[in-house]
């Protein structure tokens, strides 16, 4: 009987700096099975679950990734309950708005950054309004976090959650408060600073929480958790009903 978190697919078009990222989660999936281990949680072997969250880095532009990414979904044996792209704006950008609403009619979700992914990083640090280039968000970065920025570096998630200046919950505010309105959503490429990053790192961080409060509800995670049944001191021990499992 498999837990009701789902499964996630993020195709990404950088080969390193995207995937290094999101792994946090993978890695935050693997701790909590581990703490679980060897326990039986309503009848669930926690030992065999795993592969919640898939990241492939392809290293292509945004028309030929997107295809690739609904290769990958329909070649492969998983009912996916979500499938991401993540690319940029600087690098392919006459190809920025076709590439989003490509996906979106193929039933993805659009992790996308105007100019580039180093905009969610910097939100963590500061709101920004003005249209601005990725050397800017390079220098800006190495600036704020004491130490030169590094494209691919595997650590960021973990840099900017120990930094005293850095703030995951704000960055999220950050970049709501840059989402255009509906009226003028349609034309992505113009909204520079901009980015949805925000909306694949809620999604994850949901996933994660839901899977720690069936298996592992003393496993600590370093950022809020909104469901109001895990919160009632009066509840029994998880699995709570906002986490019903679901049959074969």
């Amino acid at each position: 009987m498999p837990l009701a978190v789902g499964r996630v697919l993020i195709v990404c078009e950088g080969e390193e700096t995207e995937p290094n990222y999101f792994r946090w989660w993978q890695k935050q999936l693997e701790n909590i099975r581990g703490a679980a281990k060897s326990k039986v949680v309503s009848g669930i072997n926690v030992k065999n679950f795993g592969d919640e969250i898939k990241i492939k880095g392809k290293g292509r532009n945004t028309i030929s990734l997107v295809e690739k990414a609904i290769d990958i979904r329909n070649q492969e044996s998983i009912d996916y309950e979500q499938a991401w792209c993540v690319f940029d704006y600087d690098s392919f950008r006459e190809n920025y708005n076709p590439a989003i609403r490509k996906a979106r009619a193929k039933d993805f979700e659009v992790a996308y950054s105007n100019e580039a992914f180093e905009l969610w990083y910097w939100l963590h640090f500061d709101y920004l309004q003005s249209r601005t280039s990725r050397r800017e968000y390079e220098e800006k970065l190495t600036e704020r976090l004491g130490e030169k920025y590094e494209k691919n570096d595997p650590k960021m998630y973990e840099k900017l959650l120990k930094h005293p200046d850095a703030d995951q919950q704000q960055a999220i505010k950050n970049a709501k408060k840059l989402k255009p309105s509906n009226k003028s959503a349609r034309n992505y490429a113009d909204h520079n600073p901009s980015t949805t990053v925000f909306e694949l790192v809620e999604s994850l961080n949901d996933l994660v929480w839901r899977f720690r409060c069936q298996v592992a509800p003393a496993y600590p995670l370093p950022y809020p958790h909104d469901c109001k049944d895990c919160k009632k001191s009066a509840k029994p021990p998880p699995p709570y009903s906002c986490f019903i499992l679901k049959q074969n």
